[in-house]
């Protein structure tokens, strides 16, 4: 094992822009560079040491950082990719086994792990997330592109993507589940509040006569939960409603606890 305790030992591993180990790297001491980190073996560090490299880091094996690890380019491990505060890049994370941040992972491109993605904090791309298990943060999960997960996901705040939400098991977020696309597969969906805004509910031909309150922000939102519960059937039962916005509102005023979709 290479043991790094300081940032001039990095010097003698620089080959062609990069720093190129042979074996499995102990960084001891937190590392900022410019350049990129490249191993055959692992790396991991001291707790509390932190990883910072304008180029990509990269290692054959797994990538464990007791702080935060951020790369310019890109995060890629054969194995997992673990930071006890966050995980950041300007393009893509991968992963040949999980990725866990005690914070938050955030990819400019694409978040991709061949078991499970999770973050106490939010999960969120511009690209895509994509994981062969499950998607787990206690924030938000979030994708300009789509979210791909072959078992579960959930959000402790709401889960979005512009084109399509895709699950082999269940959708679960404290807050809501949409797709700009309504593109959303799964084998049940669970949420508390609704997704949009309120201009969009209040145009809506059940929710009319509600327009003013709806639109009056000092007003919570649960404060429409009071509804008397032949008054919410009836708004559910609209023919109007895409089954994502009635399955989510039927979840809203209690009238049920999950739904799924259409054959």
């Amino acid at each position: 094992m290479i043991e790094i305790k300081s940032q001039n030992d990095l010097k003698q591993y620089l080959m062609e822009g990069m720093y190129y180990f042979h074996d499995d790297a102990l960084f001891q001491c937190s590392i900022v560079t410019d350049h990129s980190i490249i191993t055959t073996g692992s790396i991991d560090t001291k707790l509390n040491v932190s990883i910072e490299a304008g180029g990509f880091i990269q290692a054959k094996g797994n990538i464990k950082v007791g702080g935060h690890i951020v790369a310019g380019k890109y995060i890629k491990a054969g194995g997992y990719i673990e930071a006890n505060r966050y995980i950041e890049t300007s393009g893509f994370i991968k992963a040949g086994r999980f990725i866990k941040a005690g914070r938050f992972i955030e990819a400019n491109r694409s978040i991709m792990a061949n078991e499970s993605i999770t973050a106490s904090g939010s999960i969120t791309a511009n690209e895509s997330i994509m994981a062969n298990e499950s998607i787990e943060a206690s924030y938000r999960i979030e994708a300009g592109k789509y979210i791909e997960a072959g078992e579960s996901i959930k959000a402790g705040w709401w889960v979005e993507a512009s084109e399509s939400i895709e699950a082999g098991g269940r959708i679960t977020a404290a807050r809501y589940v949409f797709s700009l696309n309504y593109d959303i597969s799964a084998k049940s969906i669970s949420t508390r509040r609704l997704p949009a805004w309120r201009k969009f509910w209040a145009e809506m031909p059940p929710l009319r006569r509600w327009r003013e309150q709806i639109l009056d922000e000092s007003i919570c939102w649960n404060d429409f939960k009071a509804i008397p519960e032949n008054e919410a059937r009836e708004i559910c039962a609209w023919e109007g409603w895409h089954w994502i916005l009635r399955g989510q509102l039927e979840c809203f005023f209690g009238l049920r606890h999950s739904f799924q979709p259409p054959e």
